[in-house]
């Protein structure tokens, strides 16, 4: 409650001079409204009573002028805090939105998408729906005052009465406010809930659709819809409780004023106009109340929604963006890893005791398994993280030491998903460089060799990309972000997957752009693609957080049973056509798989010929659990995950496969259900062989099939 009222305070002093005009409009308008009621009294006992006509007219044109004035300045008033309402909350929305670039990536790590966006569109929401009613509020509480004051010079018995019995009015929001506050900050964190979950399900309708999950989540929702009005009711009822008990109070509080002042009235303590402009005050008065009990709840949900908001507004980044600290002078030396130890959680350690130095102008590759560190490398290259222990050095200077921006500016990076933000090409590449020329940005289009493609179009540069680019494939996509990147002109060049994502004939022009912007550039590359990084200057094999080989590709082949040789080897062996939609195995290579492993090069050149070719797309399912089982598959480009039902029948990832791993090998033998579901992660390409026809094959060689089977 604290930190709301702050935040007003706060906010009606920066805008002093119109918070003065508006109260000097609100005291016009209250003495209005308190000299209305009265005007009976002098009306009845002045003119009436008396029979004076003139007093009468002039009593009735006072009161013309006084409501016209009246009437102005509210409007004046209206128009005056409704531009002065607006700003303050543009303000707060700024202040939020502001903080929220500043938190590092641990916060968007641990906090949903959909809990921030409801900070914005419910908490902010309840609090800028009170703000416009604060006119309202401070009317209703300032003539609850001002009324009081009136009714003691007309009767100070009565009035003494009236203020004895204003606390049955506030018997609800003594009673139930807590209750309220509390019931309203729950419902406000099932809204952000429920927000997520809706968000998440919209981008998720591709897996729903896939594998029949409709009426899973359906059900799920129906779950959280019936928190959500269970939280919803409790907030609602305390509210309306709270509003109820007041009505009582003052309904009860204006019988006993009315009777005992009629009783005055008839003994001639109290005249009649006495009498009936204290009843009209009295009601008055109950109708103020009443409208600050009914404005109760909503303070209730504007202050819970400045505690979420204050929440954000209190995160600490835990990335300092050191913005007083000295400028990153430009790479001269090299970047240095001095004894890196950084894990996402106190129980895992993604990189332990990491150190390598990347010379300047070098191709510095990281490879390695999934979970093995690659990906953390460049978080803590870019800072979006700080490692707990050792350093990230540029040119022998800790890079938490120097300006955050000043180190981002030396860098640009290429993800593998690429994310465009809603508008025109045009606009995307110039994030690169936001003062850049349209020439300069052409230039950078045309270098990520994606010009041609944009004057293609009918609007050309500015072409509308869509949400997040979904209107552009993900090699257009990719090469919109590689031309970001170009015309920020960096001095190092990181690549996160930059192509894993896409398809084999896309991933190789890519390739050929990527090795011409890399020259005179230190490049930094993670992928677990190994014939990317067959040119770079260092390879370094990353194992469970720690670099288990480094060296050039020749060097790496010649480590006997080497991490590097085995993935290679693994890898390899395959012959991918320029367009990416044939593959040939060779038989060398068959033979590394165990269920081929020992039969003669001749037969498996043979078995080689039965492959068949098979493209998917990202996010498709190749195979369901239970299905037949009737092929085997390898894996030439790309990532699948496997996935097995739990004991609620809920899809589980087990595994992730990636280029040169296989799957259902005990198809070619036996006839059984699958055993997991396989789906898509990125583009992936595959060649199989179905059982029928090897078997057909083994018809020759039954003995082999024996052999193969036991092996099983």
């Amino acid at each position: 409650m604290l930190t709301f009222f702050t935040f007003l305070a706060s906010a009606f002093w920066r805008h002093k001079g119109r918070t003065l005009l508006l109260v000097a409009a609100l005291l016009v308008e209250l003495a209005f409204e308190t000299f209305m009621p009265l005007s009976f009294k002098f009306i009845i006992d002045l003119a009436i009573v008396p029979k004076n006509y003139e007093r009468l007219i002039l009593i009735l044109i006072l009161m013309g002028s006084g409501a016209l004035a009246t009437v102005m300045i509210g409007l004046w008033r209206d128009r005056m805090f409704a531009g002065l309402s607006a700003r303050m909350m543009a303000e707060e929305y700024k202040r939020l939105f502001g903080k929220l670039q500043t938190l590092s990536a641990d916060f968007y790590h641990r906090t949903s998408g959909g809990d921030i966006v409801a900070r914005f569109n419910s908490d902010l929401i309840s609090i800028d729906a009170f703000l416009k009613l604060i006119p309202y509020a401070l009317l209703s509480l300032f003539g609850l005052v001002l009324n009081l004051i009136v009714l003691f010079a007309l009767q100070w018995q009565l009035a003494l009465l009236a203020v004895v019995g204003l606390p049955l009015c506030l018997i609800g929001p003594k009673l139930f406010g807590k209750k309220a506050l509390d019931a309203s900050h729950d419902w406000k964190e099932e809204q952000a809930e429920l927000t997520s979950t809706i968000q998440e399900n919209t981008g998720a309708q591709p897996v729903i659709k896939a594998f029949g999950l409709q009426t899973l989540f359906i059900r799920r929702f129906h779950d959280r819809m019936n928190a959500y009005a269970d939280k919803s009711a409790n907030a609602s009822f305390l509210s309306f409780l709270i509003d109820r008990t007041t009505n009582m109070g003052t309904m009860f509080l204006n019988l006993a004023t009315i009777g005992v002042g009629s009783l005055l009235a008839y003994n001639g303590v109290l005249s009649i106009g006495s009498l009936l402009a204290f009843s009209t005050i009295l009601i008055s008065l109950s109708y103020l109340v009443a409208a600050l009990t009914w404005l109760a709840p909503m303070l209730i949900e504007a202050v819970s929604g400045m505690e979420r908001v204050q929440e954000v507004m209190e995160e600490n980044p835990s990335v300092a963006a050191n913005e007083e600290g000295p400028l990153l002078a430009s790479l001269t030396g090299g970047i240095a890893f001095a004894n890196v130890t950084f894990g996402y959680t106190p129980e895992h350690a993604s990189l332990r005791g990491v150190s390598l130095t990347i010379p300047k102008q070098t191709y510095a590759a990281f490879v390695g398994a999934s979970g093995s560190g690659k990906s953390t490398i460049i978080n803590l290259l870019m800072r979006f993280y700080d490692p707990q222990q050792g350093a990230v050095l540029f040119d022998g200077v800790d890079i938490r030491s120097v300006n955050l921006q000043s180190l981002r500016a030396q860098t640009g990076i290429v993800f593998q998903e690429s994310f465009l933000f809603r508008g025109s090409i045009l606009e995307n590449i110039r994030l690169g460089k936001p003062d850049a020329s349209d020439a300069e940005v052409e230039q950078a289009a045309r270098n990520a060799e994606i010009h041609d493609f944009i004057v293609s179009q009918p609007d050309g540069y500015d072409t509308d990309v869509g949400e997040r680019g979904s209107r552009l494939s993900g090699g257009q996509r990719q090469r919109v972000a590689i031309a970001r990147a170009i015309l920020r002109d960096p001095a190092i060049l990181i690549l996160d997957e930059a192509t894993s994502a896409l398809d084999p004939a896309t991933e190789a022009a890519i390739n050929r752009t990527l090795a011409q912007i890399a020259a005179s550039r230190t490049v930094i590359s993670v992928t677990h693609r190994l014939a990317s990084a067959e040119h770079a200057d260092c390879i370094y094999v990353l194992h469970q957080g720690q670099i288990a080989e480094q060296g050039t590709h020749q060097e790496l082949l010649q480590l006997p049973e080497g991490r590097y040789k085995q993935s290679w080897n693994k890898q390899s062996g395959f012959e991918i056509s320029e367009d990416g939609f044939h593959v040939e195995v060779k038989a060398e290579r068959l033979r590394m798989f165990p269920i081929f492993e020992g039969l003669d090069l001749p037969l498996l050149a043979e078995i080689s010929r039965y492959f068949v070719t098979e493209s998917y797309a990202k996010e498709r399912t190749v195979i369901y659990e239970g299905d037949p089982g009737d092929k085997f598959y390898v894996i030439v480009r790309g990532k699948v995950e496997v996935l097995k039902k739990d004991a609620q029948g809920e899809n589980q990832q087990v595994a992730v496969l990636s280029d040169g791993d296989f799957l259902g090998e005990v198809a070619l033998i036996k006839n059984i259900p699958r055993t997991a579901t396989i789906r898509t992660l990125t583009p992936v390409v595959f060649i199989s062989l179905q059982r029928e026809f090897f078997q057909e094959l083994m018809q020759r060689a039954p003995h082999l099939l024996a052999l193969m089977a036991s092996r099983l």
